[in-house]
């Protein structure tokens, strides 16, 4: 193992903090891995100049679906620096995207953008948001993420192949293996309510088997609590790769397993549902509690939903 130092050699290095990463790695990972920190600190300054301020200027997508300036103010300044050095490179960013996953399709470099995950929680006041990148080197397969909590100032970092990190620190998953002992966090549906007693259901049926259950409002930060033992398993349905592309890498570089309810793993830009757990066998047994949910993928998901929630996300 080695340290290495991300001093400020560019302009825009603006943490000169000692990070360990494995020595095997190329100079092209560790100057990834170094850039993508770089794009999180960048959003997590913006965030943390804006959290709390009255004057925050907030726009609705749908109900329970906002967007506050600062978020557009830090996928733009994210967008624009990796432009600046990586033009060729798709960008799939949540605000950009409007819900149109045409704009991500292809197979070259691109990186997936959740400048915050948690606006709602953000908005607020509640210090649960988190700023969620992962760069995909081909095929939309994420091969560098970082979760980063601006409020905390705690940087989830994983790479595939190589690991994980919070900070300077190589960290694991709790290990659970059993759903007795499973801390468990979950996310309620906003865009469909009609989804709303499925979902409850499951938790009546969850519930009894697991520790406890938690819902925080942020995907981004569940699944990196995951990654790093803090809780044990997360699902959710209607969910977009933005929200889980980061996390969903940190789970696995931790020791975890991730899948749709389906109980796939490709098709990362199409999925909209998640289930991810410490531990392969954890996965396994908390699958069949939630994938009844997985019919509520191959409805009519355009239309809007007759409680008034809105369209769903499409498939």
């Amino acid at each position: 193992m080695g340290a290495i130092r991300l001093a400020a050699a560019q302009s825009w290095s603006i943490f000169p903090a000692i990070y360990t990463f494995p020595m095997a790695a190329s100079t092209h990972d560790m100057a990834m891995r170094s850039f993508i920190m770089s794009l999180a600190r960048l959003g997590g300054d913006i965030a943390r100049r804006h959290f709390r301020s009255p004057h925050l200027s907030v726009d609705s997508k749908g109900r329970g679906d906002y967007v506050s300036h600062v978020d557009r103010q830090i996928e733009d300044a994210i967008a624009t620096r990796i432009r600046a050095l990586h033009p060729d490179h798709r960008i799939i960013g949540e605000e950009a995207m409007a819900g149109d996953d045409s704009q991500g399709v292809g197979e070259g470099p691109c990186w997936i953008i959740d400048p915050i995950d948690g606006t709602t929680n953000f908005i607020r006041g509640i210090a649960s948001f988190a700023i969620s990148i992962a760069y995909c080197h081909r095929n939309n397969q994420p091969q560098v993420a970082v979760v980063y909590d601006p409020i905390a100032d705690e940087m989830f970092i994983g790479e595939r192949g190589a690991g994980l990190w919070v900070g300077s620190q190589r960290v694991y998953s709790s290990g659970c293996a059993n759903m007795g002992e499973a801390l468990v966090a979950t996310a309620m549906p906003f865009r469909v309510l009609d989804a709303l007693d499925d979902c409850m259901q499951v938790w009546r049926r969850v519930q009894p088997q697991i520790d406890d259950m938690r819902r925080s409002g942020s995907a981004a930060l569940d699944l990196a609590y995951v990654a790093v033992g803090r809780i044990d398993a997360y699902y959710e349905l209607g969910i977009w790769c933005w929200d889980t592309a980061a996390g969903e890498l940190l789970v696995r570089c931790g020791g975890g397993a991730a899948t749709d309810f389906n109980g796939k793993s490709e098709g990362l830009l199409s999925r909209r549902s998640i289930v991810a757990a410490a531990t392969p066998a954890l996965h396994a047994q908390l699958l069949p509690e939630v994938s009844v949910l997985a019919s509520w993928l191959h409805r009519d998901l355009y239309r809007a939903s007759s409680s008034g929630g809105g369209p769903f996300p499409p498939v």
